[in-house]
C-alpha cells in the first residue's frame, strides 16, 4: 500500500464532525477541516493535562476505540485506527485554569465572621 492512500485515508473527517465544528464553532466546511487538522497535531491528551480534574475529563472519554484531544476550548473525539475526526464540543469553561479549593479552616473563619455582623 503506497503512503499516499494511508495519508488520503487519514485525512478524512466526518460528515458528522464537520456539522458540528459549523454548529458549535460557527466554522465553514474549510476553517473546521483546518481546525480538526491542527487539533490532531498539537492536541492536548490526557497523558499532558497538569490538572488531575482535566486529566480525569478526558481519560473518562478515552477508550480503546477513541482518543479525546483537547485543542482550542474544544474536546475533539478521534478514531485511534484511522485517526478520523468523529465528533467535536465545547470543554468546560474552567478547563486548563488553576483551580481553587478553600480549606476547611479558611471557610470556618468566613462564616464566624459572617455570624459576628450578624
Amino acid at each position: 500500500m503506497s503512503t499516499y492512500t494511508d495519508t488520503l485515508w487519514m485525512e478524512e473527517n466526518s460528515y458528522h464532525s464537520l456539522s458540528r465544528a459549523k454548529e458549535r464553532a460557527g466554522l465553514n466546511r474549510k476553517k473546521a477541516e483546518k481546525m480538526i487538522n491542527l487539533a490532531r497535531e498539537r492536541g492536548t491528551g490526557y497523558e499532558d493535562c497538569r490538572w488531575s480534574i482535566d486529566r480525569y475529563f478526558l481519560l473518562c472519554r478515552t477508550n480503546d476505540v477513541c482518543l479525546a484531544l483537547a485543542y482550542n476550548g474544544f474536546c475533539f473525539i478521534f478514531d485511534r485506527n484511522t485517526a478520523n475526526c468523529i465528533t467535536m464540543y465545547p470543554l468546560p469553561k474552567d478547563f486548563g485554569k488553576k483551580k481553587t479549593f478553600y480549606a476547611k479552616s479558611n471557610r470556618r473563619n468566613i462564616v464566624h465572621e459572617m455570624l459576628q455582623y450578624a
